[in-house]
C-alpha cells in the first residue's frame, strides 16, 4: 500500500521528483486516455556537460519546456540513474501536470502522487521504494499508462526476454512497436537495468508528439560492438575492433580524420593504444590496433562525433563517449577457460549460402553439456530482417564442436544472429563453464 508518511521523509532529500508504478495487465486502463503533448517552448538552457552528448539535443529539448531540470551549477549530470521518485515528476509533466511554484516541493510531490492516482498511472496499493532507481521494464509501464494507448503491440523477441515480468510484456511491446524505448546491440532490452537522466529525455522526447521518433529508418546508428560493450571474457589476441551501423557509411572528411578521430585506451594501465589503420567497408568501421591488447585489461573506446556520416544522407554520426563501448580481456594464461576458436558461417559473413541448415561452433578443447541441461535450450536462432526466432531441429555435440541443426534452410537476403546460453556447456577436462556467446557476436548474412 502507498505510504506518505515515508513518501514525505524521502521527499526532502530529492531535487527532481518522479515514481514508476507497477505493471499491470492492461495498458492503459483505468486512465483518461492522457496524451504527451510538447508545452510552447522557454528560454534556452545553459548546461556545461553535455556538450557532445548523444543525447544532447533531446536534453535541451526536455529541458526547454520544463519536463527536466538541471542543477543551479548549470550541469545536468546525464549518466546519473534517476530514481523511481525522480521519474514520476518527469512522465507527469509530459502528460499535463503542472507543479506550482508556490508550494514546498513536498507539496508539489504529492499533489503530483495525487494525480499519478488520478490518472491511472499509479495503483492506489502499489508499494513503492521510490528512493531505488527506476529500472527501465517499470519506466515503460509508467509512460504507456500516462500516454493512454491502449492497443496491441508488437511480437517481443529480445534474448533476455525471460527477465521481464510477465504483466510488464504488453506495455514494452507498445513501447518498443512506437520505438519510444528499443533494445541494445544484440537484440537485448535489459528490462532491469537503471535508467539513467539522459535516458530518460530521449525516452520522454521520443513520445512526445511535436517530436520526430528517434530511430526512425532513416536515422544513423550503431547495430553492433566487437567487442560487444560491457564483454569481460575478450581475447588478449584481438588486434580489430569492429563498428558496425545500421547503413553503409563514409568518411565525413578522409580516414585520416578518422583514425585521429578515435581513440583506444587501456584503462588498466592508463595508457593509450596506438592505432594501426582504420576502414570502411559498408556499414563497418574496422579499427586495426598495431598489437594485440593486454591480458586482464580493461579497455575503452571512443569515437569522436561528425567524423563519420551516411553515404546516402551525410547525416552524421553522434560519436561514441565515456563508458559507451568497454571491455576487458581475460587471462591467456588461464588454460582453464573455455573458448571459441571458430564459427561457422563466420561471425559478419555477409555471403552465406543461403540453402545451408547447419551451424558448428568449435571450441579449444571437448565440451559437453552440463549435467540437467537441455543442448536444444543452450541455443537460439534470430532471424533479424523478419524478427522471428528460427526453428532449430537438433543441437548435439562432436567432440569439440556444437552442431545447430535447423528445420530449415536458412534462406536467401536475410541477416541472422545466433546465441550460445552461458551455462549450458562446459570443458570435457577441467569442467570449466563456457560464457555463452551473444547474438551480436555471431551475426551473417545470406546471399
Amino acid at each position: 500500500m502507498f505510504r506518505k508518511s515515508t513518501f514525505t521523509v524521502i521527499l526532502a532529500l530529492l531535487l527532481v521528483l518522479g515514481l514508476v508504478a507497477s505493471a499491470s495487465a492492461n495498458p492503459g486502463k483505468g486512465n483518461n486516455g492522457l496524451k504527451f503533448k510538447a508545452k510552447s517552448k522557454g528560454n534556452a538552457v545553459q548546461l556545461i556537460d553535455i556538450s557532445s552528448h548523444w543525447a544532447e539535443q533531446p536534453i535541451r529539448e526536455m529541458c526547454s519546456i520544463g519536463i527536466i531540470s538541471g542543477y543551479p551549477d548549470k550541469k545536468f549530470i546525464p549518466n546519473a540513474p534517476v530514481s523511481k521518485y525522480e521519474a514520476l515528476m518527469m512522465v507527469c509533466r509530459a502528460a499535463g501536470f503542472d507543479p506550482d511554484p508556490d508550494k514546498t516541493w513536498q507539496q508539489n510531490c504529492e499533489d503530483c502522487i495525487e494525480f499519478a492516482l488520478d490518472e491511472g498511472i499509479l495503483d492506489e496499493d502499489d508499494d513503492f521504494a521510490g528512493w531505488k532507481p527506476a529500472k527501465r521494464y517499470e519506466v515503460a509501464v509508467w509512460s504507456i499508462r500516462a500516454i493512454g494507448l491502449d492497443e496491441d503491440g508488437d511480437e517481443l523477441s529480445f534474448q533476455d526476454i525471460y527477465e521481464i515480468p510477465s504483466d510488464a510484456l504488453p506495455f514494452i511491446s507498445i513501447m518498443s512497436k512506437h520505438k519510444y524505448m528499443v533494445g541494445y546491440p544484440g537484440n537485448f532490452f535489459q528490462p532491469n537495468k537503471p535508467v539513467t537522466r539522459a535516458e530518460m529525455a530521449r525516452i520522454l522526447y521520443n513520445m512526445m508528439g511535436e517530436y520526430p521518433d528517434y530511430y526512425d529508418d532513416s536515422d544513423l546508428r550503431l547495430s553492433s560492438l566487437d567487442p560487444r560493450d560491457g564483454e569481460d571474457n575478450v581475447d588478449p589476441d584481438t588486434n580489430v575492433l569492429v563498428a558496425r551501423f545500421n547503413m553503409d557509411i563514409e568518411a565525413v572528411d578522409d580516414l585520416q580524420d578518422v583514425k585521429e578521430g578515435i581513440r583506444v585506451k587501456n584503462v588498466t594501465d592508463g595508457n593509450y593504444v596506438d592505432i594501426y589503420s582504420v576502414s570502411i567497408s559498408g556499414s563497418e568501421l574496422r579499427i586495426r590496433l598495431e598489437d594485440s591488447l593486454e591480458s586482464n585489461c580493461k579497455y575503452r573506446v571512443t569515437i569522436k562525433p561528425d567524423i563519420i556520416e551516411s553515404e546516402d544522407s551525410e547525416e552524421s554520426f553522434n560519436g561514441i563517449s565515456g563508458s559507451d563501448w568497454e571491455f576487458s580481456t581475460f587471462d591467456d594464461e588461464n588454460d582453464d577457460e573455455v573458448r571459441l576458436v571458430s564459427l561457422d558461417p563466420d561471425d559478419g559473413d555477409s555471403n552465406v549460402d543461403p540453402d545451408i541448415n547447419v551451424l558448428r561452433a568449435a571450441f579449444d578443447s571437448d565440451i559437453s553439456v552440463i549435467s540437467g541441461k537441455s543442448l536444444l535450450s543452450a541455443v537460439r536462432v534470430y532471424n533479424v530482417s523478419h524478427s522471428r526466432n528460427v526453428a532449430v531441429d537438433k543441437v548435439k555435440i562432436d567432440g569439440d564442436t556444437l552442431i545447430i541443426t535447423l528445420e530449415d534452410s536458412l534462406g536467401a537476403g536475410d541477416t541472422f544472429e545466433v546465441t550460445i546460453r552461458p551455462g549450458f556447456l562446459e570443458d570435457d577436462d577441467s569442467g570449466e563453464d563456457f560464457d555463452g556467446i551473444t547474438g551480436y557476436n555471431w551475426r551473417f548474412t545470406t546471399d
